[in-house]
């Protein structure tokens, strides 16, 4: 891995998920652009396949490395782990779920390069069937807009942008600081790009080409973690950064509340009645914790 300056550092968090990576590392690998770095962080997997995997496929490619977590840091640690051993001009960070088109990386970077303005950037993400999964974020819109699943021409400017398959400029975190790692999983990279837009003159854009496939996890069931840092962590943006907005949030939260309850009673199945509580003690946290301030980026 070492200092070698490169155009971009692209980090992969991963954890457990083969299947992912059998997708993702063989389309990273196939870029029609050559001057980039790939870093893999391994969050102590209890799959020993995943990571048996990503040592075998990364012996044909020097530009590829793995690092191992000696123990499960969680996402947001991961994700700043890997922006800390970053070398790049750029710093892309792609979630292991998805996989990208021959020219993901050099479409990025001549519009980043054009356009000095833009600090952090994505183009639109397609879901597994080729639907539009997130084409950006507002908060002037209300509640029921924030996240924005519509087909557009060129780039626009946007409030926050998912940090499936993000490029930023590494100059951003040395200004803002690296993701808030309080947050665990959830909303940190719109906390993030909402930093960025408060803090310095960088723009976030979206750009209309559809270059990633996100595979997207089971729609069943939420786990009592999502159910808890989903609503904790959304509160916790629109405090800091859109707190008209929280009597909406609020309203719509006890409607999933009671969506829950009902699903529960007409399938006979209390998994969903059981996750109330966490949706609830997710919510109060999220008013009345104060959030403490992202870690710096110290190897920058």
């Amino acid at each position: 891995m070492g200092n070698r300056k490169c155009k971009v550092s692209i980090i992969i968090p991963n954890y457990n998920r083969k299947d992912h990576l059998e997708r993702l590392l063989p389309s990273i690998a196939d870029q029609t652009f050559d001057d980039y770095e790939v870093t893999i962080i391994d969050d102590c997997s209890a799959d020993r396949e995943a990571v048996k995997y990503i040592k075998t496929f990364i012996k044909a490619h020097d530009h590829m490395h793995l690092v191992e977590n000696p123990e499960n840091l969680g996402f947001v640690k991961t994700c700043n782990k890997g922006f800390r051993l970053a070398n790049g001009e750029f710093i892309c960070l792609l979630t292991n779920d998805t996989d990208v088109t021959r020219d993901f990386i050099v479409k990025n970077v001549r519009i980043m390069e054009a356009d000095s303005s833009i600090g952090v950037l994505s183009c639109i993400i397609s879901d597994e069937d080729g639907n539009i999964w997130s084409s950006g974020g507002r908060l002037d819109k209300g509640w029921r807009e924030m996240n924005r699943q519509d087909d557009f021409e060129g780039i626009r400017p946007a409030d926050f942008i998912p940090g499936t398959a993000c490029f930023y400029r590494k100059e951003v975190f040395e200004r803002v600081g690296l993701l808030n790692e309080y947050f665990v999983m959830y909303h940190e990279d719109v906390e993030f790009c909402l930093r960025v837009k408060h803090k310095t003159d960088y723009r976030v854009c979206m750009f209309s080409d559809k270059l990633v496939a996100h595979y997207i996890q089971s729609r069943g069931i939420w786990s009592k973690q999502k159910c808890y840092f989903l609503f904790r962590n959304l509160i916790f943006v629109l405090k800091q950064y859109s707190p008209k907005l929280i009597p909406e949030f609020l309203f719509s939260y006890l409607r999933v509340m009671a969506q829950f309850v009902l699903r529960s009673m007409l399938q006979r199945n209390p998994g969903y009645f059981l996750l109330t509580p966490y949706i609830i003690k997710g919510a109060v946290h999220g008013l009345i914790q104060k959030i403490p301030p992202p870690p710096a980026t110290k190897r920058f």
